[in-house]
């Protein structure tokens, strides 16, 4: 009974454009390779819908505001929404606003709501139990337009999402990843963090299609790049690509022997506008996950610019 009056609850809930539902799910599984299915946690918009990574999208345009609805439906640890970038203001079901904000226990609801302020591109994840959560699959991307139509003096047809992250199998066990239910939110023990898989948009990173059509490279590409995972992303565009920083820190974006280079740290994101006419057909991106502690290259993808 209680299920259903939640099911109803929150489908009035979503009748505004503007109300979003988001459930968080520790039921996903991830297929890598032709290995037997990876369990994660995440985020979707629907009771049926299936586990990806990154999660729910939030697309929006400036000086929108937005009510998340978000439905903790996980078996384990209490949960919660968080962006470094954006202000989430969390309310009662009554609609007061919380001076203390709470992380949301399993089957009852928490109600968030932004002000989008800023353009750009940006990741949100549940802080609890960091990094675990995050990295489970409980992270998502929100995007803010501009209003204004002439930000970018190209005309751009195609806009690419570039999400990272990694996975060690060893946090995906069941035995880890199946953490009782705690009232007290008390932190899951777990060993250093090796991974072996590297991805991009919930698959391995050299897997990749490419960045633009190919019969389309005359037009300019809307990049964006989300840094979800613990390495440090390093991604170097061929020397005849010309790169613009539309949003994101302008520090991580240099020009190294006459080519690009962007250095993403965790957590951060970014937009560029890329402009590729004059790139060879067969060039290739190099996308690099760096080891934070070593400053090594762990895993290197030449992802192909055309497809």
């Amino acid at each position: 009974m209680t299920l259903v009056f939640s099911f109803l609850f929150v489908s009035t809930f979503l009748f505004s454009q503007n109300e979003r539902l988001i459930i968080g799910r520790t039921t996903g599984k991830l297929s890598i390779e032709k290995k037997a299915p990876i369990r994660t946690f995440g985020f979707t918009n629907s009771l049926s819908g299936q586990v990806t990574l990154p999660g729910s999208e939030i697309d929006m345009k400036v000086g929108d505001s937005i009510n998340i609805d978000f439905w903790n439906i996980s078996q384990g640890n209490p949960v919660s929404l968080y962006c470094r970038d954006i202000e989430f203001v969390q309310r009662t079901a009554e609609n007061e606003v919380m001076t203390k904000k709470e992380p949301v226990h399993h089957m009852e609801h928490g109600f968030y709501s932004f002000v989008a302020q800023k353009a750009g591109t940006y990741l949100y994840y549940s802080p609890e139990n960091y990094p675990f959560n995050l990295q489970a699959g409980m992270f998502g991307v929100i995007i803010i337009r501009s209003k204004e139509t002439d930000v970018l003096p190209a005309k751009v047809l195609a806009e690419v999402l570039w999400c990272s992250t990694e996975i060690d199998p060893i946090w995906h066990t069941d035995a880890i990843m199946g953490t009782a239910y705690d009232t007290s939110n008390k932190p899951v023990v777990l060993p250093d963090f090796k991974p072996q898989y590297f991805l991009i948009n919930g698959q391995i990173a050299t897997k990749n299609k490419g960045l633009q059509v190919l019969a389309n490279k005359k037009e300019a590409v809307l990049l964006r790049l989300v840094n979800a995972g613990l390495y440090g992303n390093e991604i170097q565009f061929p020397p005849q690509a010309k790169v613009r920083l539309i949003s994101g820190n302008e520090k991580n974006l240099t020009t190294f022997s006459g080519a690009c280079k962007v250095q993403l740290p965790p957590g951060e994101c970014m937009e560029l506008e890329v402009f590729l006419e004059n790139v060879s057909d067969q060039e290739k991106i190099g996308y690099h996950f760096t080891d934070p502690v070593s400053k090594k290259i762990s895993y290197n993808a030449g992802i192909p610019v055309f497809y």
